[in-house]
């Protein structure tokens, strides 16, 4: 532990005297050690990145930490203060650790308070949407911030780690085609990780956005994929919800076509994106890290992302929310 801590020393520039504790935050990362570190005058978090993932028996490049300095920067700059992004404070290519701005203060994590708070992810509706928006048209065209060969690997985790397994649970006939679909449009930069465990919220303040260890160049559709099924995935647990959560759905979608400023783009990205949220459900439902949750929720997931993924996508917001609601009443009738 003593070389991060001369690490933290050499990036702000502290004396030798200086006190610094570190103390792991082990569930903040499923890849990389991250760390919580008290200065004598501030709180940041550093991110170590091994060669070999905690939970994944792969080989990365530890220089990928340079990529998502890269990206917390390009994201920050571009989001224009509507969400709260980490300042990047230091680099250390000695440790290949990242260090950055603590975002959390005030904020709690989405993800543990969702289902009981849920209008403090639906009163980030709009500001998710325009920010992301001027990310995604920021960075179009712009090309990818990683190696080839990073790029690969970190798409290959992704599909065949992470989404496949749920994927092939729920509607195994048709993921090949979806997953060919999410991987062929590469657009923009997108952060890909858009989980209830990487926003931080507080009532009135605007919306934390963390991890971008997954930043990549992709499509659209997989970050609004994502954030529509966080919305989603309570409120097929709690059936009360469901109204908020497809208002949600439709004021992020909203926005981010309004910020984007293309709605020939929009007309692209919005059927893909209902088809990606199928993805997201069943990753969540039947994948390597999934939620708890009620049987009846895991069916009405199994049988609305089945629908979304084999069926020809809902080409507006009000055709998916048709489906959503459809499939809820069938399961009713069924379950």
């Amino acid at each position: 532990m003593e070389h991060l801590v001369t690490a933290v020393r050499r990036g702000l520039g502290l004396s030798d005297t200086a006190r610094i504790s570190l103390q792991e935050e082990a569930d903040l990362a499923n890849i990389n050690y991250v760390y919580r570190v008290e200065t004598p005058d501030r709180t940041l978090y550093l991110k170590v990145v091994p060669e070999r993932p905690k939970r994944f028996p792969v080989r990365l490049p530890r220089e990928r930490v340079f990529s998502e300095a890269e990206a917390l920067r390009r994201f920050r700059s571009l989001a224009d203060g509507l969400v709260v992004i980490p300042e990047v404070l230091f680099v250390d290519s000695q440790e290949m650790a990242l260090a950055m701005s603590d975002v959390g203060v005030g904020r709690q994590v989405l993800f543990g308070i969702l289902s009981e708070q849920f209008n403090l992810l639906e009163e980030q509706a709009n500001a998710l949407g325009l920010s992301l928006g001027k990310v995604h048209l920021g960075t179009r065209g712009s090309g990818s911030l990683r190696s080839a060969t990073e790029e690969a690997m970190l798409r290959k985790i992704v599909f065949d780690g992470l989404l496949a397994p749920g994927a092939m649970q729920a509607f195994p006939d048709a993921w090949a085609a979806v997953s060919a679909e999410m991987q062929s449009h590469t657009e923009c930069l997108i952060h890909a990780d858009l989980w209830s465990k990487n926003l931080l919220v507080k009532r009135g303040e605007p919306i934390a956005l963390v991890d971008f260890e997954g930043v990549c160049y992709g499509d659209p559709a997989f970050d609004l994929g994502t954030l529509s099924a966080v919305a989603l995935l309570p409120a097929l647990e709690k059936l009360e919800l469901l109204p908020a959560a497809l208002s949600f759905i439709d004021r992020l979608l909203e926005s981010w076509k309004s910020s984007c400023r293309s709605d020939d783009w929009a007309e692209q990205v919005l059927p893909r994106t209902f088809r990606a949220t199928a993805t997201f459900l069943a990753t969540r439902a039947f994948g390597p890290f999934a939620y708890v949750m009620s049987e009846a929720a895991r069916r009405r997931i199994g049988t609305l992302a089945r629908s979304l993924a084999s069926d020809p996508p809902p080409q507006s917001v009000g055709a998916f929310q048709s489906v959503i609601h459809r499939h809820i009443a069938l399961s009713s009738l069924t379950g």
